[in-house]
């Protein structure tokens, strides 16, 4: 499963667009994206239950990936792993977020510091 999840996490990193306000939508500078967490755990298998929950919904925006692979988390992220919603816009990932019925535990707009 931990395999299945590290190919989530790398195929999510294309996201997806969003519109909208441009102020909630627009892009992040850089390449960065936004994560909306829905789930933080110390082991990957941990989030075995939610990733098969969430898979459909979120699509290829769905990624279960350690929390150091991004930067500019919040302190509450911990040190193990997150899984959410990845997308170049806040606006897109919260609806995906909300239109799978999941609490956003919180967003940020990061940088992917761990390579494909």
């Amino acid at each position: 499963m931990v395999a299945l999840s590290l190919a989530v996490a790398l195929a999510a990193c294309s996201g997806r667009g969003g519109g909208g306000d441009p102020t909630a939508s627009a892009p992040t500078p850089d390449g960065a994206r936004w994560l909306v967490a829905v789930e933080v755990a110390a082991r990957a298998d941990d989030l075995d239950a939610a990733t098969q929950r969430l898979r459909e919904p979120l699509g290829e925006a769905l990624v279960v990936s350690p929390v150091d692979c991004f930067e500019g988390l919040p302190d509450d992220a911990g040190q193990g792993y997150v899984i959410g919603a990845l997308s170049p816009s806040k606006e897109d990932a919260e609806r995906l977020v909300a239109e799978a019925g999941e609490a956003v535990l919180f967003s940020a707009s990061v940088t992917i510091v761990c390579p494909d």
